[in-house]
C-alpha cells in the first residue's frame, strides 16, 4: 500500500508541473564565418585555371561569379586598360568556350548584367586594394604598404597566364619575410607582422615577355 501511494505522489507531481516538464533548451544559432575577400579571389584563380585546363564554360562561369561578388578599391594609378584576372575578362572567356550553346550563353549574359548591385559586398566590408601593373621582362615593380603588428598580410599578384612572376615582401630593415617564387603566374605572400610599420613589396617578373599583373591586398 506504501509503494502505492508512493507512484500515486510522483505522478501528482509531475502532472502538477506541466511546464517544467515540456521545457526544452533551444540549441545556439550556428556561427557564420566571415566571407574572406583575399580568399575568394584567389579560389576564384583557381577554377578559372580548372576550366581552362577542362575547356569548361560552366566552372568558368563560376570564377566570374566568384571574382564578381568581391569589391575591390583601385590603389595607386593602375594601368591603361585591364588585364585577365578580372569579371568580365573571365565571362569573356566563359562565352567563348561556350560556344554556340545559346542557353548558356544568356546565363553567361544576365550574370554579367548583375555587376554592380551590390548584393554580397556588405558579406566583405570594404574588400580588396587592387593596383592593375604592367611588369616588365626579367623586372620588378616595387611599392610599401603599411600593416598592422598582429594582424594578417595578405599580397596576391596574378600576372598573365605563362608568365613567371615572384613577391617578395620586405620589413624596414630589409629582412625577408616572405618569399613566394615557385614558378608560377600568381604568387601569393601571407604573413602576420609582429609590428606595425612599412613593408616592401616586389612583384618580379622573370619571363621574357612583360605581364599585365593585377596586385591585390587586404
Amino acid at each position: 500500500m506504501m509503494r502505492t501511494f508512493l507512484i500515486a505522489g510522483v505522478a501528482m507531481m509531475a502532472l502538477g508541473s506541466p511546464v517544467a516538464a515540456q521545457e526544452t533548451t533551444t540549441p545556439p544559432a550556428p556561427s557564420v564565418t566571415p566571407a574572406d575577400p583575399f580568399a575568394q579571389a584567389i579560389a576564384a584563380r583557381q577554377v578559372a585555371d580548372f576550366a581552362r585546363r577542362e575547356r569548361d564554360p560552366h566552372a568558368m562561369l563560376t570564377a566570374a561569379r566568384m571574382l564578381q561578388q568581391v569589391p575591390m578599391t583601385d590603389g595607386a594609378t593602375p594601368a591603361q586598360g585591364d588585364a585577365a584576372f578580372s569579371p568580365d575578362a573571365l565571362f569573356a572567356e566563359a562565352k567563348a568556350l561556350a560556344r554556340d550553346d545559346q542557353a548558356l550563353l544568356l546565363q553567361i549574359r544576365l550574370a554579367q548584367s548583375a555587376a554592380g548591385r551590390g548584393v554580397v559586398a556588405s558579406a566583405f566590408g570594404k574588400g580588396l586594394v587592387r593596383r592593375v601593373q604592367d611588369v616588365n621582362p626579367r623586372n620588378a615593380y616595387r611599392f610599401t604598404v603599411t600593416a598592422k603588428g598582429g594582424e594578417p598580410l595578405r599580397i596576391g599578384a596574378i600576372g598573365d597566364i605563362g608568365t613567371n612572376m615572384y613577391i617578395r615582401l620586405l620589413d624596414a630593415s630589409g629582412r625577408q619575410l616572405c618569399l613566394d617564387d615557385n614558378a608560377d603566374y600568381a604568387p601569393v605572400c601571407a604573413v602576420t607582422p609582429r609590428a606595425s610599420g612599412q613593408y616592401r613589396v616586389d612583384i618580379g617578373n622573370k619571363s621574357a615577355a612583360k605581364s599585365r599583373t593585377v596586385i591585390l591586398s587586404n
